[in-house]
């Protein structure tokens, strides 16, 4: 059974462990201690995050990290590979759009990579824009915005 979950502290290995393999997936590595910190400690980095389960397996998250009063950015989409073309990416990241606009933000912003081109034309469908660089990701070569 596919269920939504907000994040609890007692997820938190979860989400590592989740990170760690689905990263490869995306030819990635998870640097916990580096890079992707944040993702160590979400209580402390996400105003917003959700974890996808089916049954009690992890297979999905999104998150929200505010930048400003008036802007947001959607953080952590990630999908097992096998789960693609099921809208499950979909759902992940209209809810943390809908967080967002509910919260008050004027605007959420991301930022990705070319190579992820499934991801961007997801985000394209919900309504992003492309905009200039907005943060020294050095890895990104996309930026986006949704404005409210």
């Amino acid at each position: 059974m596919i269920e939504l979950k907000e994040f609890s502290e007692d997820m938190q290995q979860d989400v590592i462990d989740f990170f760690t393999a689905v990263f490869p997936e995306a030819e990635k590595v998870f640097e916990p201690e580096g890079r992707h910190r944040s993702f160590a400690d979400v209580k402390n980095n996400f105003i917003g995050f959700w974890c996808l389960f089916d049954d009690n397996k992890l297979i999905g998250t999104s998150a929200v990290k505010k930048l400003s009063d008036d802007e947001c950015e959607l953080k952590g989409l990630y999908l097992y590979e096998k789960y693609h073309g099921k809208r499950l990416g979909y759902h992940l990241a209209k809810i943390a759009v809908d967080f967002a606009k509910n919260s008050g933000f004027r605007e959420i912003k991301l930022d990705t990579m070319s190579t992820y081109d499934k991801a961007v034309r997801l985000y394209e469908r919900l309504g992003f824009v492309y905009i200039d660089r907005y943060n020294a990701n050095e890895r990104a070569d996309i930026f986006m915005k949704l404005v409210f």
